[in-house]
């Protein structure tokens, strides 16, 4: 490195012999240096470094535990979504996948039979409520009826007993007045009846005999005769009237006394009837008793019956608790089915390796947990979308945009711009070694031709003004004083050039626009080099390589000032 430097200042120091040399004699003390006036595309920008990410990346895992009996990629493999990535031995995930299965079918089962026990026990129940309620019901309406019968049995027996009291009464009454009154009475009247009806007769017989003889000697008409027959005919019926009464007479008689007699028997029969109704009552009250202890049974039934539906509820939890289980086992059987397919790890998404984090033959623990997300097995990168993500500084985030065009330059391939666009602005800066940025991601656009891969490093230029085809004048060889703008232009003589004013637009990173005032290929002062500054400055490095030093300022001591004399400014 020493060497270097050493060669580095003697070539510095032969330029600037060469200027001071070169400009001595009748050159003028300052120097001009131009540059021309271009036509071309005006761009400000704003850079910033950083690193190619892909669109996602992401860690393949297993959920399954065991060997790694297959590695089905290495690192830079490209792979489709669903193709095979390794393989794990499936053995233990398998048994505990069947005993996963068998313990659903178990409880399938008993969930199965939880719900046939509440449907039998519901409808048990709901019968048993049923008829229990229509018993309840039958046991009021017997309870009432035997309540009414209870209240109307005293007054129909006692009435009934008096009525048939009555009836024998009377049937003793009637007995004894057809005995004493009706029966001798019957007999006299029809005893007198057959005497009168006999006298009529013998009186109506003797009054035809003498009408006869009346006729027969003239003394009266055919018609006495026919009337005395008539009263004959008529008298001879009534006789024969009353006499066939006076012979039935006293069977009649014998008939009603026995019809009688009947009703006085059937009276008393009705008597000791009514006299045992009586004991109704007594039976009619037990009745009441029996059917008010059996409605209380029946609301007893019915309370007993409606607490049954507790054994329902039980019967409900029975299922809830097997349909829980259900869920249980399920959850447990599909655990294992994942981890039986998780066995074979296949590509969650097209990409490529980027990296591998374990060999064949590998073991690896089983499954996820709160405490454990797998084991990560390879690192699949999609590519097909490129960004670079770049910290910008946070005093020219204000300049950045999304959507904003950025060229970008990456150390793979110098010289070769791509194009890209800003796709995200972080919400919030970071701070590193006292340095805020925002993280900015830009997506690279076009670069499929080329290998861009994960982590080379890249600069982005922010475009923030790009105006094509415009006049651009160097920015240095722009003049501010007192409120003028101006350049020097070169004339015909360059040492002597002439001031002129321009009006100026935008500004880029390498010129200014010129809008008025200059033409393009005039060329205009960019730099203006003191040649006598020069020798000074050519005097002092010497003696600086001669051990004098430039802070030192004079010659060593013996020696002269190199370089030849000079203005002093």
């Amino acid at each position: 490195m020493k060497r270097w430097g050493v060669l580095i200042a003697a070539v510095v120091l032969g330029f600037v012999g060469y200027l001071v040399f070169a400009s001595r004699g009748s050159e003028p003390e300052i120097e001009y240096r131009y540059a021309p006036v271009e036509r071309k595309e005006l761009v400000l920008s704003t850079s910033a470094t950083g690193q190619l990410v892909p669109l996602t990346t992401v860690d393949v895992k297993s959920k399954a535990g065991g060997k790694v009996v297959r590695l089905a990629v290495d690192e830079g493999t490209r792979v489709q979504a669903g193709d095979l990535v390794a393989v794990i031995d499936p053995s233990d995930t398998q048994a505990a996948f069947d005993q996963a299965s068998a313990d659903l079918t178990a409880a399938e089962a008993r969930a199965l039979q939880a719900e046939k026990n509440y449907e039998l026990q519901l409808r048990q129940t709901e019968n048993g409520i049923r008829q229990a309620q229509a018993n309840l019901e039958t046991a009021k309406a017997r309870y009432e009826r035997a309540r009414i019968e209870a209240e109307r049995q005293p007054v129909v027996s006692e009435s009934a007993l008096r009525s048939a009291q009555a009836a024998h009464d009377a049937a003793l009454a009637d007995q004894r007045r057809l005995k004493e009154v009706t029966v001798p009475q019957l007999r006299r009247e029809t005893a007198a009846n057959l005497d009168r009806a006999r006298t009529d007769l013998q009186t109506a017989e003797a009054a035809l005999r003498r009408a006869r003889e009346l006729l027969s000697k003239g003394y009266v008409s055919q018609a006495e005769v026919d009337r005395a027959a008539s009263a004959h005919a008529s008298a001879k019926a009534a006789y024969e009237t009353a006499r066939q009464r006076a012979d039935t007479l006293e069977r009649d008689l014998a008939a009603q006394i026995e019809a009688q007699d009947n009703a006085v028997k059937r009276a008393a029969a009705a008597l000791e009837q009514a006299k045992a109704g009586l004991r109704d009552v007594e039976v009619s009250r037990r009745n009441l008793e029996e059917a008010k202890a059996n409605l209380e049974a029946a609301r007893v039934q019915l309370r007993n019956a409606q607490d049954a539906r507790l054994n329902v509820l039980i019967r409900q939890s029975e299922i809830q608790a097997a349909k829980a289980g259900t869920v249980r086992s399920k959850v447990s059987r599909d655990n294992a089915k994942v981890q039986l397919d998780s066995t074979t790890v296949v590509a969650p998404r097209s990409g490529v390796v980027t990296l591998k984090y374990l060999e064949e033959g590998t073991i690896i623990p089983p499954g996820t947990s709160t405490f454990s997300q797998g084991t990560s097995i390879v690192q699949i990168s999609d590519v097909t979308r490129m960004f670079v993500d770049c910290a910008v500084d946070e005093t020219d985030i204000g300049k950045i945009r999304v959507g904003q065009q950025v060229r970008i330059l990456t150390e793979a391939y110098p010289g070769r711009p791509l194009p890209g666009v800003v796709r995200r602005i972080n919400p919030a800066a970071t701070t590193e070694q006292n340095i805020t940025a925002i993280k900015v991601r830009v997506e690279i656009l076009n670069f499929q031709n080329l290998d861009l891969r994960p982590g080379m490093s890249a600069t982005c230029e922010f475009i923030l003004l790009a105006k094509p085809n415009v006049l651009v004048a160097p920015a240095q060889a722009v003049r501010n004083e007192n409120g003028r703008t101006y350049v020097k232009v070169k004339t015909a003589n360059p040492a002597k050039p002439a001031e002129r004013d321009v009006k100026l637009g935008e500004a880029g990173n390498d010129g200014v626009e010129v809008l008025e005032g200059l033409k393009e290929g005039e060329e205009v002062v960019v730099a203006e080099i003191d040649l006598a500054q020069l020798r000074e400055t050519q005097r002092k490095m010497l003696e600086a390589q001669q051990g004098g030093g430039l802070a030192g300022g004079g010659p060593r001591p013996g020696g002269g000032r190199p370089g030849g004399g000079g203005r002093p400014r």
